[in-house]
């Protein structure tokens, strides 16, 4: 027997209302942004990232390989824009946990960091871009670095368009490269004519504590990890409760000048000027400095484990007391940079309310001139010379110029002094 049931079913189903059909339609997932993959290289030759600008997804995820092929260690710490300055005044203050720590501070703001990288070394980062779109800038924070290393990372909102890198045309060199076979060596000169200007981490040939009003230097500091970024620690016992605790490894501190500017004008003349107090700190004739303890005594070999350079020769002047120029209610100097006028350095700064330039002016023999001007005309400028320098400093002014002429004079052997290797003794 036919059943009939089929037809009248099919009748029921097509008289169906439409709104109660089920719905397949569903919203698109939103698409993720891709991972920014950047590589910087530290250009040869030169205290410069070959990259200066690159941008990244706002929220997205980045991956940024550093390369370094200079001959100095080089880092790359990106920062907000507000934290700049605080994080440079943190740097300034390291003492032996600057290098421990790869001169990254602990302070707010830094959105990533690599190590500190030696020659020839590389490092991949990864992380997240922040959410707010803006120019984030980067810097190398090595004490003095970042005057010429540093570039912006641009976060643009999700769908922007990203430009390409943006690479440096800079030309100028500023440090000879060592591993590319320049002819650098580990006892570098310049000439009386065409000094050497080179950032480094000096060595302190026992300057006395007000030298220093401004960061602190040889502080003893808590032994960290650079592959962890955390400060180290011991269990150890208390004497006097039997209880165990954990307590902080402190290393030895070593004494040296972080953010110095050290010029050699050949075997005749050098000196260490300071870019956080401002001033010129110390004098000596017979070398340079012997880099063996800071870069290594091959090239890429590494930093060896004490890091601070040796004097090669013998002191003939050193800083004394708070700084000459400033007056006791003017707050920390600011350093402003330099560049070379006539042939030499002139170092740039803010003492409270003056702006000012200084240059050291060498001499081959029995003594030096320091010549310091302000940009504006109508400062006068007293130059406050302590009781012990008062045998060889004498200040004068001469064409609205603080001229000082200072006499060499035999300064205490020291630690840090290495005769130069040419130094042949004479036969009686």
């Amino acid at each position: 027997m036919r059943s009939h049931s089929t037809p009248r079913l099919l009748a029921l189903l097509v008289g169906l209302p439409a709104f109660i059909q089920p719905s397949t339609h569903f919203a698109a997932a939103p698409k993720a942004p891709e991972t920014s993959k950047i590589s910087i290289r530290v250009i040869s030759g030169a205290v410069r990232y070959e990259t200066t600008r690159f941008d990244v997804t706002a929220g997205g995820a980045v991956e940024l390989t550093l390369i370094n092929d200079c001959i100095l260690p080089h880092n790359l710490v990106i920062l907000r824009p507000e934290a700049e300055p605080a994080l440079i005044a943190a740097v300034n203050t390291m003492g032996l946990e600057g290098m421990e720590k790869n001169f990254v501070p602990s302070v707010l703001g830094i959105v990533a960091a690599t190590k500190l990288l030696q020659p020839t070394k590389k490092e991949l980062i990864s992380f997240t871009a922040p959410q707010e779109e803006g120019d984030y800038p980067y810097i190398c924070t090595f004490p003095g670095h970042w005057f010429t290393m540093r570039g912006v990372m641009r976060v643009k909102a999700a769908g922007a368009k990203l430009e390409a890198a943006q690479k440096s045309t800079e030309t100028i060199t500023q440090v000879q490269d060592a591993l590319k076979n320049s002819g650098m060596t580990h006892k570098p000169l310049g000439t009386f004519e065409k000094p050497f200007v080179m950032r480094t981490f000096a060595p302190d040939p026992g300057l006395d504590a007000a030298v220093f009003a401004h960061h602190g230097v040889g502080k003893n500091a808590v032994k960290y990890d650079p592959a962890t970024r955390m400060d180290l620690s011991k269990k150890e016992t208390d004497p006097a409760t039997g209880v165990e605790r954990e307590v902080p490894i402190v290393v030895k501190a070593e004494k040296g000048v972080a953010g110095a500017i050290a010029v050699n004008h050949g075997p005749e003349f050098s000196y260490v000027w300071d870019s956080t107090e401002c001033r010129l700190l110390y004098v000596w004739r017979g070398g340079f400095l012997d880099m063996n303890t800071y870069w290594g005594k091959e090239p890429g070999s590494g930093r060896p484990k004490m890091y601070i350079p040796l004097i090669m020769g013998h002191l003939v002047y050193r800083a004394s007391g708070p700084m000459p120029l400033a007056e006791d209610s003017d707050p920390a100097p600011i350093f402003l940079g330099y560049k070379m006028e006539g042939g030499l350095p002139e170092f740039r700064y803010r003492l409270g309310t003056k702006i000012l330039r200084e240059k050291v002016l060498p001499s081959a023999k029995d003594g030096f001139e320091v010549r310091v001007i302000s940009e504006t005309p109508s400062d006068t400028l007293r130059w406050k010379t302590p009781p012990v320098e008062r045998d060889a400093v004498q200040a004068r002014v001469a064409n609205g110029a603080l001229l000082l002429s200072v006499k060499d004079r035999p300064e205490p052997e020291h630690p840090v002094l290495a005769q130069p290797e040419n130094t042949k003794t004479k036969q009686p």
